[in-house]
């Protein structure tokens, strides 16, 4: 049987980390394996002459079986513990009357309880529990001393007494590696899945750090920006161009802001509610093009030409929300690190089972390097060419939403100047050879 195998038994017969805490899947373990030496007991014993101790272990048998069924099937695990306990203890102290007393194996099986109920009852119930073990084995010591003849020796010759302290001995020591192996790997797994939570918590507070950062700085210091402008109309002592020049200013600084304040709203509700995705057949060119229709004035104010080459035949699986959203941040990041003068142009073909959008902007006018952590929230953002003021966000939806649809996005550094951005989406339908309808420029 494969590791993987074994692992996987294990879990159907004691429970997962999800149904049952650690102490609760160490009791299905020792009930199990309680089990397994009863059984081994019942005929040995026999063999022994000891009929009566064969009985006893049988009896016991179906009570460690009615525990397990009651907690691993019914959940009621407190009334199986007290019933494994108070079973365990008593079946012993049968042991200790029928079988020589403390010349038996009684006192090892005693130690045995002690330890597998420190690893099952809850640390509460240890003031209970552990006196009770050790004033039972006490007082039984006490009668065998000055009672001893009402525990009867009933080994027939010393080869019997042998045979039953070695095969208590192998049983326990049996039982007890076992037992620790199972309680050792349940321990490595919460342990990995504590240090899951752990590294995941650290991610959630820089996310939660960086969340305020954005609304006590980010969007406090736009916000400010227009407040002054508005003062400055308001005072009216300005001429047209100087009153033209701050409507630019205030349009350029409300739309930053609007753009930063949907971005966090979005980022926030995915969350806390999560992302709920459903993929739809989308044509291409019909899904964007109220929205790169905006972006030409937005790019037209600052002298820069936003071409468009999008065959109309395109269609892709994906949800038409997610595939604006990104797209309307890879354009709006094109033109904001855009010069004026400059050009971005977005395009689409279709690449076997696949659709590629691409976002290229003409750039600075100097080479610029980015890495990965551009779709981390951990990254930084950068003023664009005319000072537009981003929080980072952006890319990290892209990348989300991307792959929420199946896809995948990266970016290309030109040499020169600029930065395309790919995304790649499943097709709808995979286009026959020669089928593809011409890019047509400027077709949105």
């Amino acid at each position: 049987m494969t590791k993987a195998g074994f692992a996987a038994i294990l879990k159907k017969w004691i429970g997962t980390i999800d149904e049952f805490p650690l102490n609760v899947r160490i009791f299905h373990a020792v009930c199990l394996i309680s089990i397994v030496a009863l059984a081994y007991n019942i005929p040995f014993n026999y063999y022994i002459n000891l009929p009566l101790i064969s009985l006893i272990s049988a009896i016991s048998l179906i009570v460690f079986a009615t525990t397990y069924y009651l907690s691993r099937i019914l959940k009621k695990t407190g009334i199986a513990l007290i019933i494994f306990c108070v079973t365990g203890n008593l079946l012993f102290v049968g042991n200790f009357f029928l079988n020589s007393g403390v010349n038996g194996p009684t006192d090892i099986f005693f130690i045995l309880t002690m330890t597998l109920m420190t690893a099952i009852v809850p640390v509460n119930q240890y003031t209970i529990w552990i006196p009770v073990n050790i004033i039972i084995v006490a007082t039984l010591h006490w009668i065998q001393f000055n009672h001893p003849d009402l525990i009867p020796q009933t080994y027939i010759n010393n080869k019997e007494r042998y045979l039953d302290l070695t095969s208590a001995y192998l049983s326990v020591t049996g039982v007890t590696v076992v037992g620790y192996f199972i309680i050792r790997k349940n321990y490595d797994a919460e342990r990995f899945i504590a240090n899951h939570r752990a590294k995941m918590l650290n991610v959630l507070n820089d996310e939660k750090n960086k969340l305020f950062s954005i609304v006590a700085h980010d969007l406090r210091s736009p916000l400010s920006n227009i407040q002054n402008y508005l003062e400055l109309l308001s005072d009216g002592d300005i001429d047209d161009e100087e009153a033209l020049l701050i409507n630019k200013s205030l349009l350029q600084s409300t739309r930053s802001t609007l753009d930063m304040l949907n971005n966090v709203l979005v980022w926030s509700k995915n969350q806390m509610d999560g992302l709920n995705v459903e993929l739809k057949t989308l044509n291409v060119h019909q899904c964007l093009a109220s929205q790169l229709s905006l972006f030409k004035n937005i790019a037209a104010r600052k002298n820069i030409s936003l071409d468009v080459f999008i065959p109309q035949h395109i269609q892709v699986k994906g949800s038409a929300d997610l595939l604006q959203l990104v797209i309307r941040n890879l354009v709006n990041n094109a033109i904001k690190f855009t010069t004026e003068g400059g050009r971005v142009m977005v395009s689409a073909r279709t690449e076997g089972a696949n659709c590629l959008l691409m976002v290229k902007d003409s750039g600075m006018g100097q080479p610029i390097k980015l890495s990965d952590d551009i779709f981390l929230l951990t990254g930084s953002s950068q003023l664009g060419t005319a000072n537009e003021k981003g929080v980072g966000l952006g890319l990290v939806l892209c990348k989300e939403y991307t792959a929420a649809q199946n896809g995948k996005i990266w970016f290309h550094c030109d040499s020169i100047s600029g930065t395309t951005f790919f995304v790649q989406l499943p097709t709808a339908s995979v286009q026959e050879k020669g089928a593809e309808i011409p890019l047509l420029a400027n077709s949105i």
